[in-house]
Order: structure tokens, then C-alpha cells, then sequence
């Protein structure tokens, strides 16, 4: 159990709702129903607690992947990519502390270096799956669908659940049956 794991689906919960503005000590103390001593116990700066929401939620992240399962073709890697969209409430809580964390990355030199460490490593294991299934450029499409996740992500946040499915449809469908021969 990491330290202090106990409240970071508080944390993360804050950062969905409320974005990083509304995250702090006492925000999550509240909705992890603990004194804000606790909360300072376990992540001295809001920094620490941003990082170790992030990697939590990104913990969770490679869970869902790893757990899609079936023989290598298009179907499992448009299932893999369904596992990224905010199509359901969990995974738009997901999306949300996802761009919230993308956000302040873009602006904080420590996030920044952590952010495109964790790029890499996704584009590294997307680009093996991809050469798996016989891609002929798997390390430019594994970034180019990452971009092209991210784009779609950020899209569909705007949409009404309704409307989400239509959207992977018209875009990441075409695309990633471009990618195998």
C-alpha cells in the first residue's frame, strides 16, 4: 500500500470535481473524513500530493490496461484504447485529473519532468503492442495515437456521455484501422 493511499481517492475525487484549484489540505481532509494534520502527515507540499494523486491514478491506469485481455488483432487494441476514453463516470473522473494534472505539467518544471517520463513509457508499450500486430512505423503511431487519444479525450469531456461513442467512431476507429496492414 503506498503511503498514504488512503486518501488519494479523496484527492482524486477533489481534483475531478474541483480541478487543482480546489485541491488542498483541508479540501481533502474533508472528503476523506480526517483532520487536515493527517493529510499533512503523509504529503508536506500540495506538489507531493498532485505527484502521488497522478501516479495513483495512473496505478490505476495500467491496472485497467493490463487486465484487457484476447488475442492480439483490431478489436483488442480498439478495446485497449477504449480503456483512455472517458466513457463511463470512473474513467471521466480519470480524464478529468488526467487534464487538471496535464495543466499544471505545462507550467511546473517538476510535473513537466514526470509527465514526459510517463509519456515515454506509454509510448514504449504502445509502441511494442503495435509492433506486435504488425505495424510498419509502430514509435511514430504509438505518439500520433497517443496525441490523437489525448485530442479525443479532451473532446469528449465536452460531450454529453450520449454522444461519446459517436465520437470514437468518427475519429480513433478509422485511425486505428489505418495503423495495422
Amino acid at each position: 500500500m503506498p503511503r498514504g493511499e488512503h486518501l488519494l481517492g479523496a484527492a482524486l475525487r477533489v481534483i475531478a470535481g474541483q480541478g487543482l484549484a480546489g485541491l488542498s489540505v483541508r479540501t481533502v481532509a474533508a472528503e476523506s473524513g480526517v483532520s487536515p494534520a493527517q493529510v499533512q502527515y503523509y504529503f508536506r507540499t500540495k506538489t507531493e500530493l498532485v505527484r502521488a494523486a497522478f501516479e495513483h491514478s495512473g496505478e490505476q491506469f495500467l491496472a485497467d490496461l493490463r487486465a484487457v485481455e484476447g488475442e492480439r488483432s483490431i478489436d483488442w487494441l480498439h478495446h485497449l484504447v477504449d480503456v483512455w476514453l472517458p466513457l463511463d463516470e470512473r474513467r471521466e473522473q480519470r480524464a478529468r485529473v488526467w487534464l487538471a494534472y496535464a495543466a499544471t505539467a505545462a507550467i511546473d518544471s517538476d510535473l513537466a519532468t514526470h509527465s514526459a517520463e510517463v509519456d515515454a513509457e506509454l509510448t514504449g508499450v504502445l509502441a511494442a503492442e503495435l509492433s506486435e500486430l504488425g505495424c510498419l512505423a509502430p514509435q511514430r503511431s504509438a505518439a500520433q495515437l497517443l496525441a490523437l487519444i489525448d485530442g479525443v479525450t479532451l473532446r469528449m469531456l465536452t460531450l454529453p456521455m450520449t454522444d461519446r461513442a459517436s465520437c470514437v467512431a468518427e475519429v480513433l476507429t478509422p485511425f486505428l484501422r489505418s495503423l495495422i496492414p
